[in-house]
């Protein structure tokens, strides 16, 4: 079949995780993806494991469906001709270090003037205005400075996945798509900015919100942090604030992570009504649940006594014993697994959730699937992610460099050849 995006071609100056895996999106639908990369590649070929000096483990999971082009973009004839790529594509997509596209010359208002139906994203770290508008942005920063990073008593920790780069990459995506569809329509095209400082707010979308009806205890915590460690606050102290300024209802003693007697159970009993009937199958009772207009003395109080007596009953039996009662009664449970069992796990296989390919340095890989399932607009994995300066030769001469000019910019070292 083919893909929604076959006939699109997008020109990709990214590095690391968002913008790479925002394209790789755009490549699974068929677009047709050059990937402009430095004369030593994009930085992600020498993360996690190495397999040669310019292949690495997080290089193949995000540049699968792509064309590689290794070059010196400050090189007149270089920059001449991938600004003749550009008048001849949909999208450009880029993440460059704040200021260095307008220095290259590869900013929006430039190409717009090349290509008025372009598609420009751009992926910034804290947004295009403010005091932090020129400041380089990574995953892990970001974490901390958008309070995602969980709070422990020993101060905040970092989550192991960057899950910011990849939420800004598929709102990077949808926006892509977005442009696309308004340019189908109106015949123009419009610069996009997807900055990962409002991908961490969105992924905190149930939190990140204001109402005078129960905003007293967030001011009041916000003034508390404006001077709590200089007045001797431990992180305990700070965490035990926190917990205190949270309004907080049943759900608590229902969600989460459970030890069984055996392994660890993930409850998901976000509802009165789900949570009704947990209490059923634990043979457990909750008058906060189950009492018209009873209000406990002290409502945090209560719902930490209720979730230590589901913990203390569910440690009773094992995991196996409660799973299928769970289940029959309609109570979102499941296991917790760690992620060196999911490659071979039976229910990720059985939905084709991980494809494996083939690649000519490294030999077989498994990676994620394309995420969505389409039954006509398929995605796909048709070539796995191009070895450094792959497609040098043949996207020049796309962009009209002769054969004696390439050649040139070889010698002096201006672009990389395929090995």
């Amino acid at each position: 079949m083919t893909g929604a995006l076959t006939g699109i071609r997008v020109i990709e100056f990214g590095r690391f995780i968002a913008a790479p895996y925002c394209c790789q999106l755009l490549a699974d639908a068929g677009a047709d993806v050059i990937k402009v990369e430095p004369l030593i590649g994009d930085d992600a070929r020498r993360n996690g494991e190495k397999y040669t000096s310019s292949e690495g483990q997080q290089f193949l999971n995000k540049n699968r469906n792509k064309r590689s082009i290794a070059c010196d973009i400050s090189d007149p004839t270089v920059v001449s001709a991938l600004k003749n790529l550009v008048s001849k594509s949909d999208v450009v997509v880029a993440n460059f270090r704040p200021g260095q596209a307008e220095k290259l010359g590869f900013d929006y208002r430039t190409l717009q003037k090349i290509n008025p139906k372009l598609i420009y994203a751009e992926n910034t770290g804290f947004g295009p205005r403010g005091p932090l508008a020129t400041n380089a942005g990574m995953d892990m920063a970001l974490q901390g400075y958008s309070g995602l990073a969980p709070l422990t008593t020993h101060g905040p920790i970092p989550l192991v996945d960057p899950v910011i780069d990849y939420s800004a990459a598929m709102l990077m995506a949808w926006g892509i798509s977005t442009a696309l569809f308004h340019r189908e329509r109106k015949g123009e095209g419009q610069k996009l900015d997807v900055s990962l400082l409002q991908a961490a707010l969105v992924l905190q979308n149930n939190n990140i919100n204001s109402a005078a009806a129960f905003d007293e205890h967030r001011v009041e915590f916000a003034n508390y942090l404006k001077d709590a460690f200089t007045q001797g606050a431990t992180w305990e102290d700070v965490l035990s604030r926190q917990s205190q300024s949270k309004l907080q209802g049943a759900t608590a003693a229902y969600y989460g992570f459970f030890r069984t007697a055996d392994q660890v159970l993930c409850l998901g009993a976000g509802g009165s009504v789900v949570q009704k009937r947990l209490l059923k199958v634990l043979g457990l009772t909750d008058p906060l649940l189950e009492t018209e207009g009873f209000q406990p003395d002290d409502l945090r109080l209560h719902v930490n006594e209720q979730r230590i007596r589901v913990e203390q009953r569910l440690m009773e039996q094992s995991l196996e014993h409660w799973m299928p009662l769970l289940l029959a009664a309609d109570v979102p449970a499941s296991r917790v697994n760690l992620k060196a069992q999911l490659l071979e796990n039976e229910q990720v296989l059985a939905n084709h959730y991980l494809s494996q390919m083939t690649h000519p340095v490294v030999g077989d890989v498994t990676v994620v699937s394309p995420p969505v399932q389409f039954s006509k607009t398929t995605l796909e994995i048709r070539t796995p992610s191009p070895t450094l300066g792959q497609h040098t030769i043949e996207v020049l001469r796309e962009a009209g460099i002769p054969d004696g000019t390439i050649e040139s910019l070889a010698s002096e070292g201006k672009i990389k050849k395929p090995a």
